[in-house]
């Protein structure tokens, strides 16, 4: 199966590496297990369904990587606007984000509770 024989096609494996890097999975993790899908009776699924059947199954089989968190979510675990957590992500101390995609940065949840739990709260504080 060439997954890049397209434009098309090269943009979908460019996106499922960023998907699977945002994980904690290396794109050969992700391309490999779609090759692997292709050649168990899935032969005539597209690039796009091969790839997204293997990301699910990569975070099926290791749910502790899904533990991601976008501007959004670690906003309202740290009960602040979107402006404030641009702010407040700026400051020392703040979680170094997991990942830089051209979408956004992403964080572990776990470092942004454990900041919320260690930085005073209060409203106006961030």
């Amino acid at each position: 199966m060439d997954f890049t024989s397209t434009p098309r096609n090269r943009d979908l494996l460019v996106a499922s590496r960023q998907v699977a890097g945002a994980l904690g999975f290396t794109a050969a993790d992700v391309t490999e297990l779609a090759v692997s899908m292709g050649g168990e009776g899935r032969g005539g699924w597209s690039t796009a369904e091969l790839l997204l059947v293997a990301l699910a199954e990569l975070t099926r089989r290791d749910p502790g990587r899904r533990d991601l968190v976008g501007a959004a979510e670690a906003g309202d675990i740290l009960g602040v606007t979107g402006g404030d957590l641009h702010r407040l992500a700026e400051r020392p101390g703040f979680p170094e984000p997991r990942y830089v995609l051209a979408a956004g940065k992403l964080w572990a949840r776990s470092d942004i509770v454990a900041f919320n739990a260690r930085k005073d709260r209060r409203p106006g504080s961030a």
